[in-house]
């Protein structure tokens, strides 16, 4: 009788753990649900009239869009009849991988640093975040609208003799004239001086790659690192042996997040060159063409850059 009860209890433990395990995967469909709803009415719909479009000539008219089927005539017009695109994606496509790399190897590094215990830490993460919150809604509408702010991106275009030149603040601060006293090749000078101007926007985008990596720091159990110091283990061989294999997740993560953001990035002007094709040239077949071969590259380079990852990535169980 007793082991009856006990199989009894058994059951209504497991119908109940059931019972929990469902609602919260319910509760997990729920919060999913807006994305789920504008995936399907609304993302998907504008993708595949985004496809049709590229295949058309599309004339926008009073409460009607006029298609005339061209082929790929969108496509190769692209490569062989529009040398602004060309030279503009690769143009993008070289301050693409900069900007990224250096981003990944900022952030890599300060969350190093503000995984450490110093004085004022807290803070100091706060002050690195602090630009994720600030380049969003109202705040980002403030600061396009601050003329000194535009003022000075104005001048940072504008060559002027003894001023400033194309690297706008790079240039202003003699950071090319000290590299070239220093013997370094104009190819790395070109690129630190590029580094340096894009600065901004370079610790704008760090935010949430130092608070992935920091999270994943914050992980580690001590106990690791204690049993590496009785070893005899140096900070350098921690850093290489432990730090660097447990992040290699978060490391995938982030660069997967940073080429997602930095090629939807309209500082780089294909977004904007596209958006012109569309609505100021009334051009939409032609700039559904050039979306859906931006997107295509960043299909590539995702897959070709997470599969050289993933291969060096060290899961622990």
């Amino acid at each position: 009788m007793v082991g009856c009860q006990e199989v009894r209890g058994m059951g209504k433990g497991n119908k109940k753990k059931m019972a929990l395990s469902t609602k919260k995967g319910m509760a997990g469909y729920f919060f999913l649900l807006p994305i789920i709803v504008g995936l399907i009415f609304i993302f998907l719909p504008a993708l595949i009239n985004s496809l049709i479009y590229s295949f058309n000539d599309v004339t926008i008219e009073f409460n009607n869009i006029a298609k005339e089927f061209t082929g790929i005539d969108n496509y190769t017009d692209a490569f062989l009849t529009d040398p602004t695109f060309v030279s503009t994606l690769m143009t993008a496509l070289k301050g693409i991988f900069l900007d990224s790399t250096v981003i990944i190897l900022f952030s890599f590094f300060m969350s190093n640093v503000l995984n450490q215990k110093f004085l004022g830490r807290g803070l100091s993460r706060t002050v690195f975040f602090l630009p994720v919150v600030l380049a969003v809604g109202i705040v980002a509408d403030m600061e396009d609208a601050n003329e000194m702010y535009n003022a000075m991106n104005l001048v940072e275009e504008t060559t002027a003799s003894g001023g400033f030149d194309q690297m706008g603040m790079a240039t202003f601060f003699g950071v090319g004239r000290l590299l070239n006293i220093m013997g370094l090749p104009a190819s790395m000078v070109t690129i630190i001086q590029t580094i340096v101007s894009n600065m901004y926007d370079i610790l704008n985008s760090s935010g949430v790659q130092i608070l992935i990596f920091l999270s994943a720091l914050q992980a580690i159990n001590p106990s690791v690192f204690e049993a590496a110091k009785v070893e005899g283990a140096t900070k350098w061989e921690e850093f290489w042996k432990i730090t660097f294999p447990m992040l290699t997740p978060s490391l995938l993560v982030c660069v997967v997040y940073t080429i997602i953001s930095t090629f939807t990035n309209p500082i780089y002007g294909v977004m904007d060159y596209i958006q012109d094709k569309a609505f100021s040239s009334g051009q939409m077949g032609y700039a559904s063409a050039l979306s859906w071969i931006y997107f295509i590259i960043i299909i590539v380079v995702l897959g070709v850059v997470a599969g050289i990852i993933s291969k060096r990535v060290t899961y622990l169980d």
